[in-house]
């Protein structure tokens, strides 16, 4: 199986998450040589609602034919999806390796099974999501492939030119409820958190200090990284820990990966899971179980003087950077 092209929404889509996709995309493009094209706003919702029609009165199979004898055999195209696509559309056609980036649990599998049924091979980049599939009889080729880092990004070691202490990207409830616990027995601790404003969520996000009130939106990609290397520590999360009736499925996110690159010590919650061990999460942060532990080990961080801690991180960032995922991603290629 050859990878002739990669689709990519970067002329529909600047929504804050999306810089990262980019980067991915950016990355395989490089490396295996191939180009990237992207559709605009206008000609994804005309597609959309047009392969909607075509679905519901029956002219699905006809197009599919029709995509099968224009496109070169065993060449394909390579896109992310960041959710499953629940319908049929030129995402899933048969040409298409579909690259699957967040997931549901509650997902219908046999809808799923049948939305993507064209597709030779289909990338999932969570372990549990692959698990979860496979657990449910999934008859379609699934593989998993791990998210990535692109290997631009090399691990910032000015420990001592950090300004704020702590930050929150994703809030945890019980990680933030520990966080304000901690402000208040010690009034210097200046942590930054994330919020939306007007509730927009992925949308006009807003950082604020505890100690120093509304920093800025940062939604411009190197604003944010620099943002990141100005904190000391990171709270982290899997999806899914501490939420009432979560549709998450506690997998690893790359927001770990940019905390860990950008100097941020982590202070974590998550699940013991197969995925969660399968990146040795514990190397990096035990997941904390009391607010006791939680106040010494932030302690700690905050006081620590050292560099010791950035051993580590180098160790965790060797397997996770681009340059290790597509060549996995070459070794999965040859066999379809």
């Amino acid at each position: 199986m050859q990878i002739k092209n990669i689709y990519s929404t970067r002329k529909s889509n600047s929504e804050v998450y999306s810089d990262l996709i980019y980067e991915w995309e950016d990355c395989i493009a490089q490396e295996l040589g191939v180009p990237i094209f992207s559709s605009n706003k206008i000609y994804e919702r005309i597609s959309y609602f047009t392969y909607r029609i075509a679905y519901k009165i029956g002219l699905s199979g006809f197009l599919q034919s029709v995509n099968r004898l224009i496109s070169k055999p065993n060449s394909y195209t390579l896109i992310y999806h960041l959710f499953p696509v629940t319908g049929f559309g030129y995402k899933v056609f048969s040409d298409k390796v579909p690259y699957l980036i967040d997931f549901d649990k509650n997902i219908d599998i046999d809808n799923f099974s049948k939305v993507y049924k064209n597709c030779k091979l289909i990338l999932v980049s969570s372990l549990n999501a692959y698990n979860l599939l496979k657990q449910g009889n999934c008859p379609l080729n699934i593989v998993h492939l791990p998210l990535g880092l692109s290997n631009s990004y090399q691990l910032w070691k000015d420990y001592k030119g950090k300004k704020y202490d702590a930050i929150f990207v994703r809030k945890n409830r019980v990680l933030q409820e520990y966080a304000e616990r901690y402000a208040l027995s010690h009034p210097n601790f200046n942590y930054v958190f994330r919020t939306w404003s007007d509730n927009n969520i992925y949308r006009n996000n807003v950082y604020v200090s505890n100690l120093e009130g509304v920093l800025g939106e940062f939604s411009d990609r190197k604003e944010y990284i620099n943002l990141l290397r100005s904190s000391k520590i990171a709270f982290y999360s899997t999806p899914g820990t501490d939420e009432v009736n979560s549709r998450f499925i506690n997998h690893v996110t790359p927001s770990l990966f940019e905390f860990i690159v950008n100097g941020c010590r982590i202070v974590a919650r998550y699940t013991d899971n197969e995925e969660t061990r399968s990146f040795g999460l514990s190397s990096i942060a035990e997941s904390i179980t009391s607010y006791e532990i939680f106040e010494k080990i932030l302690t700690e961080h905050i006081n620590d003087e050292t560099d010791n801690y950035l051993i580590k991180s180098e160790e965790f960032l060797k397997n996770i950077y681009m340059s290790n995922i597509i060549e996995k991603l070459r070794q999965i290629l040859k066999k379809y």
